[in-house]
């Protein structure tokens, strides 16, 4: 060991005792991490019986569907890197630990609790950030703080925020879009947008009409918009690594959503051309027993999205800082000042206190878990499951109730209804309730599932409906297409109204699904009421017509029309309390 001018030599025993207390004290962060987020079942994870945080969280990421989050298992990893590379730095520190640590890990407990209580795993994600910290602050310090802080902040994107499919991915759709039709123009190629959508543009003269050439969607499932959360983990740990300033590293994260939408503008391109000099087929792929069927070039121009934006990232560094890459530090430069050899000496009884109250803290988080019923009491639902047979002039027959396909995308519990109205006039309108199981259980989305079956989403918007005590209460309106080609190879425009909304217990009801989410989890905390969600759906096909020979005045009928039978049933199927 070394001495420094003017102070006492560190001896032989103190740095036994330093050696001593950081085993001590890695021993007991590694048994209160394993106790709350290994070992403790913690929530349902889509499965009938309770798992621990982590437990449940390998599966969900190893579930089908879910490969775009599963980089999330190499985080770890790469904080134990970061961890590693400051080894020399945290060697010269003390262990002088803040008692500020016990109020992290308090709130820590608390979302513990909170989220064992929901039964969301979010809530067991946020609990392990704070616990970690609060396990580094009490029993290191806050110079440890200091020195892991970034590393820390970099395990946020170990877990896998699937809401930002919807709050993020969903709302770049339509920029993409806008931008890609630009750029298409710009090439000399004739395009429509509709939506989200891209067509090639009708040549009478030519006897070509509309989207006979090509016909492309940014969809959500497009690997730019999917991994927009792992180009932002890649900014922000290459900013860590090569950027100095705090500014440089922000900028650098924040390009990623921008650089996101670049990719996809590439990927409209090549899929654009590889249409018209391929076809469709080997572009973009087949639509195939309702699900779209990627091709490998398909495929491939995703992964460029990912190398677009790793370009765009590396050009960005270099503009914020120039030879960034010669900066690039994987191993850290070793401390530079060595501290005062009294930080060394050890207080062996309260490292002892300080490891008890850590373990205290973790036990009265599973204590409140221990005393909370682990079955959810749902309050009663929202929704009268039975269809009226005669709405207005609409007369209606029962339609099976649930497809093979729906049998296995629900869990068991669900509910479901369906009718299929029809007027004097041969107006169809296809009326479906879901209720969903008695276990928390989120339900789907048509903006996710209908892409799937080839449905185009061209504008999706929050319309008024009155109920029957003179309300009024807000609905989801989906206007969807989608273009099938018929005999003698004619080209024809399917176009429909979907109207829906979500509605809850005790007179709630949503228009979106991130927002019964939301509410779920509220009102689960604050008022003890857990929801027993319905999605009711109203789907109206209008009459096919060729591409491009659209009749706007038929669809504000057809609107107004929907609008009035929904506005009729809905004193029937919702069970309002007063």
């Amino acid at each position: 060991m070394g001495v420094i001018e003017g102070s006492t030599p560190i001896t032989i025993n103190s740095s036994r005792d330093w050696l001593r207390s950081r085993s001590l004290f890695l021993g007991t962060s590694l048994l209160v991490l394993a106790l709350l987020f290994f070992i403790w079942p913690y929530q349902h994870w889509q499965f009938e019986t309770r798992g621990s945080v982590l437990h449940g969280w390998a599966k969900v990421l190893s579930l089908n569907g879910n490969e775009e989050w599963q980089f999330c298992f190499i985080v770890p990893i790469i904080v134990g890197a970061l961890v590693y590379r400051e080894r020399e730095k945290l060697t010269t520190l003390p262990l002088q630990g803040s008692w500020w640590g016990v109020v992290v890990m308090s709130l820590a407990m608390m979302l513990y609790w909170i989220g064992y209580k929901v039964d969301t795993g979010y809530l067991g994600f946020a609990s392990i950030q704070l616990t970690l910290a609060g396990l580094i602050l009490l029993m290191a310090g806050k110079q440890w703080m200091r020195v892991l802080f970034l590393a820390w902040v970099f395990m946020i994107f170990a877990w896998p925020l699937f809401p930002l499919d919807n709050m993020l991915a969903a709302r770049l759709k339509i920029p993409t879009a806008q931008i890609g039709a630009k750029l298409v123009s710009l090439m000399g190629i004739d395009v429509i947008r509709e939506g989200s959508a891209l067509q090639s543009a009708a040549d009478y003269a030519a006897g070509i009409k509309q989207g006979e050439k090509f016909t492309l969607d940014v969809s959500e499932s497009c690997s730019g918009m999917r991994s927009l959360y792992a180009l932002i983990m890649v900014a922000v740990l290459y900013g860590f690594l090569a950027l100095n300033r705090s500014s440089s590293r922000l900028i650098l994260a924040a390009s990623a959503i921008p650089l996101a939408v670049l990719g996809n503008v590439v990927r409209l391109l090549l899929l654009t051309v590889g249409v018209l000099l391929f076809g469709q087929e080997i572009a973009v792929g087949n639509f195939i027993n309702n699900h779209q069927e990627e091709s490998f070039f398909h495929l491939l121009a995703g992964y460029i999205v990912f190398a677009i934006a790793l370009i765009g990232m590396f050009a960005l560094a270099t503009l914020l800082d120039k030879r960034h890459w010669k900066k690039f530090k994987i191993k850290a430069q070793p401390a530079s000042n060595l501290l005062d050899p009294s930080a060394c000496e050890v207080n062996t009884s309260r490292n002892h206190i300080k490891c008890l109250v850590a373990i205290i803290l973790a036990l009265a988080g599973i204590g409140l878990c221990w005393s909370t019923p682990e079955k959810v009491k749902f309050a009663s639902p929202g929704l009268r499951m039975e269809l009226p047979a005669l709405v207005g002039n609409f007369q209606s027959l029962n339609v099976e109730t649930m497809t093979a396909k729906e049998m296995a995308n629900f869990d068991e519990g669900v509910e479901l209804v369906r009718r299929l109205y029809t007027s004097p006039e041969k107006h169809q309108i296809m009326g479906t309730l879901v209720m969903s199981g008695m276990v928390k259980r989120t339900l789907h989305t048509p903006e996710r599932c209908l892409p799937d079956q080839g449905w185009i989403i061209s504008s999706l918007q929050e319309i008024p409906i009155l109920l029957s005590n003179g309300q009024s209460m807000n609905v989801s309106l989906m206007q969807i297409f989608r273009d099938v080609e018929v005999s003698s190879g004619q080209r024809l425009r399917l176009k429909g109204l979907n109207l829906y909304w979500y509605q809850g217990s005790q007179n709630v009801s949503t228009p979106s699904y991130t927002a019964s989410n939301y509410l779920s989890y509220r009102d689960a905390i604050f008022r003890n009421l857990n929801h027993r969600w319905g999605q009711v759906s109203f789907f109206m096909p209008l009459p096919p017509r060729e591409i491009g020979k659209d009749n706007p005045i038929e669809e504000v009928m057809a609107l107004e029309e929907l609008r009035s039978f929904v506005e009729k049933l809905t004193s029937q199927i919702l069970l309002i309390e007063h």
